[in-house]
């Protein structure tokens, strides 16, 4: 029930603040906002009107939305007989806010603390990766490996040096977990690793403690916690394409099981988990694709080009009612798999 309540949430506050920055930015250039609806219709109740605007709350829980005149410059108040920098902030309000809700939870998950690389003695355990040895024993990123087969771990390299001289033998290790010292674990380095993991399937480093910032450093860590996971997400799409690592995309299905896991292990791991996800948000709606805000602003972009001259509304909403399928075809093969990988 707790995975369920915190995906509900999760997903709601996403799409709700999505939607906000379209209504509040439409609102000041006196575009016509017909609805502005928590949750997905059907209609439960109106919750009232303001500045001739209808409030509603709607029977499916997951965010919200907004229903404007859009795309005929004939009706009066429509956002299509505003000028081109007018439409263009309206439609990219939404993904920016997501990109600054991201920078208000990365915040949030600094303050009330966040593990931080530090100086001394151990290594840090940064990732694990799916089905390795690590995983099999237990390991969990955020583990400090103090000592292997009772040799005390002064830096990260010497813990790299061990494991990479046991390939194919049991080691014991011995581990550090929020502040308390586990049971000792014993896990088999692989001599033949897949492509782009190591022996054991962790990433090591500094060793990790958990730390508190004050409000004036977490605010700047949350932009540069911001700017880095787009930088990665680019980093990983790039390296997918290459084939240095597999493609691999999340739906609907994927999102709950990793916010159910994260609500069970750690509730604070939910800003910084949802910051993740609003970044991606952020990306994924300014692609230049039909149906989405990017390919809107695109529709804005060719009317730039051709000086003034637009695609007719009935094309663009044409172009943009095939893009709404095809994206959802994707989402329903993206949720197949999904279900393959988690309950094949």
């Amino acid at each position: 029930m707790l995975g369920l309540v915190s995906f509900v949430i999760v997903l709601s506050v996403l799409v709700f603040v999505h939607e906000l920055g379209h209504f509040a930015t439409a609102k000041l250039a006196k575009v016509h906002v017909e609805e502005f609806g928590f949750g997905y219709p059907p209609r439960m109740l109106k919750l009232g009107e303001w500045h001739g605007t209808a409030i509603t709350l709607n029977w499916l829980p997951f965010g919200g939305f907004v229903r404007m005149a859009e795309d005929n410059p004939e009706v009066e108040g429509s956002l299509a007989t505003k000028k081109r920098s007018t439409r263009a902030i309206v439609l990219a309000a939404g993904s920016l806010m997501n990109a600054l809700l991201a920078v208000v939870l990365f915040a949030i998950s600094y303050m009330m603390g966040t593990l931080t690389p530090t100086d001394g003695p151990g290594a840090g355990i940064y990732y694990v990766s799916p089905e390795s040895p690590a995983e099999q024993g237990g390991l969990q990123a955020g583990d400090n490996i103090l000592a292997i087969d009772g040799e005390t771990i002064t830096d990260y390299t010497k813990a790299r040096d061990l494991i990479g001289a046991k390939k194919g033998q049991q080691i014991e290790l011995t581990v550090e977990r929020k502040g308390e010292r586990l049971d000792p674990i014993l896990v088999t380095p692989r001599a033949d690793p897949p492509p782009n993991e190591g022996a054991l399937g962790v990433g090591l480093d500094k060793p990790l403690v958990m730390k508190q910032y004050p409000i004036w450093e977490a605010v700047p860590m949350g932009f540069q916690m911001t700017g880095r996971t787009v930088e990665n997400i680019f980093y990983a799409i790039r390296a997918a394409i290459r084939k240095q690592i597999p493609f691999q995309a999340t739906g609907p299905i994927g999102i709950y099981q990793e916010t159910s896991q994260i609500a069970q292990d750690d509730v604070k791991g939910l800003f910084a988990w949802t910051a993740f996800l609003s970044v991606n948000l952020f990306l994924f709606n300014l692609l230049p694709l039909p149906a989405l805000d990017g390919g809107r602003l695109l529709f804005i972009l060719l009317e730039w080009i051709r000086r003034g001259r637009r695609v007719p509304p009935e094309k663009e909403g044409l172009v943009h009612a095939v893009g709404m399928v095809a994206l959802i075809a994707l989402l329903v093969v993206i949720s197949f798999s999904d279900v393959l990988r988690y309950f094949g």
